[in-house]
């Protein structure tokens, strides 16, 4: 057997060593540690290495993004459109890939205020697929602009990037990507996403008059999240 069988088979309970470790004290848990290294320090090198790897990943979980929160896996509520579009099996290999190598140390679920599932299917599938019971979350947003490419004429939906989330209101113009290169729109509405099928093309650009001036300046976004 090697270390990588045996990570997968321990899976669920490093992530429950994980959970209750997060409930102790900084202290308590490096007292734990450093009890397991010495336990680890009278076996065999495989043991040893093995024990050593799993602390490292534990400790990564433990030192994550002060934003991340445990919850149950089975109180996540995931949106029909996420089961009724699978993900690409090469985006599925890739995130197998860091799961081999740290768990889910590198894991972005997002969840909504309600709970649902908004971002981060493909690492919600692979906790479920390795029996885990409980798996790390930040609450976010996700919003949905519609806009025409001309006044009165049919409208589309592109996302905003995280940067722009909260910022961008009917009336203001934005630039977006579409099939035929980089656009300029005016925003008609703003929605939170709700589960619509994806991937949508994103917002790059948001147009603002500058303070004091006539002139309009604008902010830029990263292009990033679920666009083409």
């Amino acid at each position: 057997m090697t270390e990588l069988d045996l990570f997968y088979r321990c899976v669920p309970d490093i992530a429950e060593i994980t959970v209750d470790l997060r409930k102790k004290t900084p202290e308590q848990q490096e007292r734990f540690k450093s009890e397991c290294l010495e336990y680890a320090a009278g076996l065999g090198r495989f043991a040893h290495d093995f024990i050593c790897k799993v602390l490292i990943v534990i400790d990564k979980y433990l030192k994550g993004n002060e934003d991340t929160e445990t919850v149950k896996i089975d109180d996540i509520k995931i949106y029909p459109c996420f089961a009724a579009h699978p993900p690409k099996p090469g985006k599925v290999e890739r995130k197998e890939w860091l799961y081999a190598e740290s768990g889910l140390a590198e894991a972005d679920i997002v969840l909504d205020s309600s709970n649902h599932l908004i971002d981060g299917y493909i690492w919600y599938l692979l906790a479920k697929s390795y029996g885990l019971t409980h798996v790390p979350v930040r609450y976010g947003r996700r919003q949905i602009i519609t806009a025409a490419h001309r006044t009165g004429g049919k409208l589309y939906r592109w996302e905003l990037p995280g940067i722009l989330v909260g910022r961008v209101h009917p009336g203001e113009k934005v630039k977006v990507q579409t099939c035929r290169g980089i656009r300029t729109v005016r925003v008609a509405g703003v929605e939170e996403y709700a589960g619509e099928p994806e991937p949508f093309r994103m917002v790059i650009r948001k147009y603002q008059r500058a303070a004091g001036t006539g002139h309009q300046e604008d902010i830029k976004a990263g292009q990033g999240g679920n666009g083409l």
